[in-house]
C-alpha cells in the first residue's frame, strides 16, 4: 500500500478529524453531565430546605410574570421535603408539555429557556410519585429548570 497516495492521505486525515470530533463531543458531554449532576445535587439540597427560596433559585425566572411565579410556588410547596428515591435525566420526547407553551386568559406563555432535557424525580412513596422538570442551559452555561414567561405577540 502506498501511504503517500492522495486517497490514503485523505482517509488518514478524515479518520483523524473524526477522532478529534469524537473527543470534543465527549468533552462537551462530560461537562454537561457534570452540570446535570450538580443540578441534581442542588435539587436534593433545595428539596430539604426549610423554605422554598433555594428551590426557586434553581429555576430560570427571567421575564416570568407574577402569576407564573405564584403558580410555580404553589406546585413546589406540594413536593418540598418529600424524600427522593432517584433522579435521572432523559432526552426530550417531543411531548407537547416539554415546549411549555400555552395560552391563559388571552396571554400566550412560553419557556424561559430552550428546553434541552427532562429531569425525572422519583420520590420514596408507596405510589412512587414522580415529577418531571424540563431543563435548559443559560447563556452562562448553568443548567436551570424552565419556567414560563408571557410572550409578546409580533408587533407589540
Amino acid at each position: 500500500m502506498n501511504l503517500s497516495h492522495p486517497t490514503v492521505t485523505k482517509a488518514v486525515v478524515g479518520i483523524s478529524l473524526g477522532i478529534v470530533a469524537c473527543l470534543i463531543a465527549l468533552t462537551v458531554k462530560s461537562r454537561s453531565d457534570a452540570g446535570l449532576k450538580q443540578l441534581a445535587a442542588d435539587f436534593r439540597a433545595a428539596n430539604q430546605a426549610e423554605t422554598i427560596d433555594p428551590m426557586l433559585r434553581l429555576y430560570c425566572l427571567e421575564a416570568s410574570d407574577k402569576l407564573s411565579i405564584t403558580r410555580l410556588k404553589a406546585a413546589l410547596q406540594y413536593e418540598l421535603g418529600l424524600p427522593i428515591e432517584k433522579i435521572k435525566f432523559e432526552p426530550l420526547s417531543g411531548a407537547p408539555e416539554e415546549t411549555i407553551q400555552f395560552t391563559h386568559n388571552g396571554t400566550q406563555y412560553g419557556p424561559t429557556l430552550k428546553p434541552r432535557y427532562k429531569m425525572r424525580v422519583i420520590y420514596k412513596s408507596t405510589d412512587r410519585f414522580t415529577s418531571l422538570f424540563t431543563i435548559g442551559k443559560t447563556d452562562s452555561g448553568a443548567w436551570k429548570f424552565i419556567s414560563t414567561r408571557p410572550i409578546q405577540p409580533p408587533g407589540n
